[in-house]
C-alpha cells in the first residue's frame, strides 16, 4: 500500500539517517559508522549458545587473549545490541549489504539484567528483530563490542549488577551493564512539565501526561485510526505512533519548550507501550534525532 498519510513508519522515514556505507569493515573488526560501535566481523566467536554467566565469561576470556588487538571488549547493553537492527529486513534482521559473517538468526544475549527479573536478562532476535528477556541460565549466543556509542545511544538506566539467581552483587568486573553504565547520561530531571504534558529531556519527546488516549487496549490498526483522529485539525498532521527503536541523540543543551519548542521542530509522536509489554500509548513532540529503524516501504 501507500506510505504516504498511512501513519506507519515508512511514510516518515523520520531520525538520524544512516551514513553510506553504514559499516566499515577493517580486518576482524567492523566500524558501525552510525553509532560509532565496533564489532567483530564474525557474529558467532563462541560458535555455540552460552548462558548468561558463561557469556561474560567468554568475553573476560577475549579481554585477556588481547583479541584482534583490543582488550575492552564488552557484553552489549540492550541499547547497543538493538542498534544493529533493522527492522526492513530478517534473516538476519541487520542492513542491508552489512559485511558480517556466521549471523546466527535466533537469540543474541545483552548484558542487561530484567529489572522485573533479576534472574533474567535481555536478549535480541537476530532472525526478526525483536527484543525479550529469559533465564540467565538458558543458553544463547553472545556478540561482543567495543566503544561508547558517539553520544547517540542513551544509557539504559541500569545501575545494579545481579548474579544469576538474581541476587545483587558489587559490579566491580562483572562486565554487566551497571558496571559499565555507558552511554548518553541522563538529564536530572529526567523530565519536566509543559503546558502539552511532559517533556523527556533525554531524547526531547514531549509526552502526553494521560497515557491512554485510546482508553484502553486497541489494534494496531485501531491506533492508526486513533492518531487520524487525533491529528483532526491540523495541517500538515503532527502526530503519529513512535518508532520501536527510542529517540536518542539530543540537539539540546538545556529544554526547550512551550512555543519555541513548537516552531523548532513539529514532529509528534505517540508511543504506544514499551518492549516489554506495556498496552497503553503516548504522545509526543520529537525535539531531536534519533536513529531510523530501517524501513523505506
Amino acid at each position: 500500500m501507500p506510505c504516504i498519510f498511512s501513519g506507519q513508519d515508512a511514510g516518515f522515514q523520520s531520525g538520524l539517517a544512516w551514513p553510506e556505507p553504514r559499516f566499515q569493515a577493517d580486518a576482524d573488526v567492523v566500524l558501525d559508522r552510525l553509532t560509532g560501535l565496533s564489532w567483530p566481523g564474525n557474529a558467532s566467536l563462541a560458535e555455540f549458545p552460552l548462558s548468561w554467566k558463561d557469556a561474560l565469561q567468554y568475553v573476560t576470556e577475549l579481554n585477556t587473549a588481547n583479541t584482534f588487538g583490543f582488550s575492552d571488549w564488552r557484553l552489549p547493553n540492550r541499547r547497543k545490541l538493538r542498534s544493529l537492527i533493522s527492522h526492513q529486513t530478517r534473516r538476519p534482521a541487520l542492513p542491508e549489504n552489512h559485511p558480517f559473517s556466521n549471523v546466527f538468526a535466533n537469540w543474541y544475549w545483552s548484558s542487561t539484567t530484567t529489572a522485573a527479573h533479576p534472574d533474567h536478562a535481555w536478549y535480541v532476535n537476530l532472525d526478526g528483530g525483536r527484543m525479550f528477556y529469559g533465564g540467565k541460565d538458558q543458553a544463547y549466543m553472545l556478540w561482543p563490542v567495543r566503544g561508547s556509542g558517539d553520544g547517540i545511544l542513551p544509557r539504559t538506566g541500569q545501575q545494579h549488577c545481579n548474579d544469576e539467581s538474581g541476587q545483587i552483587l558489587e559490579c566491580g568486573k562483572t562486565g554487566q551493564d551497571g558496571e559499565y553504565c555507558h552511554g548518553l547520561q541522563w538529564p536530572e530531571p529526567r523530565f519536566e512539565q509543559d503546558t502539552l504534558g511532559v517533556v523527556d529531556r533525554l531524547t526531547g519527546l514531549l509526552w502526553r501526561s494521560i497515557a491512554d488516549i485510546a482508553s484502553g487496549p486497541v489494534t494496531w490498526g485501531e491506533a492508526l485510526n486513533a492518531i487520524t483522529r487525533l491529528n483532526e485539525g491540523y495541517s500538515p498532521h503532527l502526530w503519529r505512533l513512535a518508532l520501536i527503536i527510542s529517540p536518542s541523540k539530543t540537539q539540546r543543551a538545556t529544554g526547550v519548550r512551550g512555543k519555541n519548542a513548537r516552531q523548532s521542530n513539529k514532529l509528534r509522536e505517540a508511543h504506544r507501550g514499551d518492549s516489554s509489554g506495556g498496552r497503553s500509548y503516548d504522545q509526543g513532540l520529537a525535539l531531536t534525532q534519533h536513529q531510523r529503524t530501517g524501513i523505506v516501504g
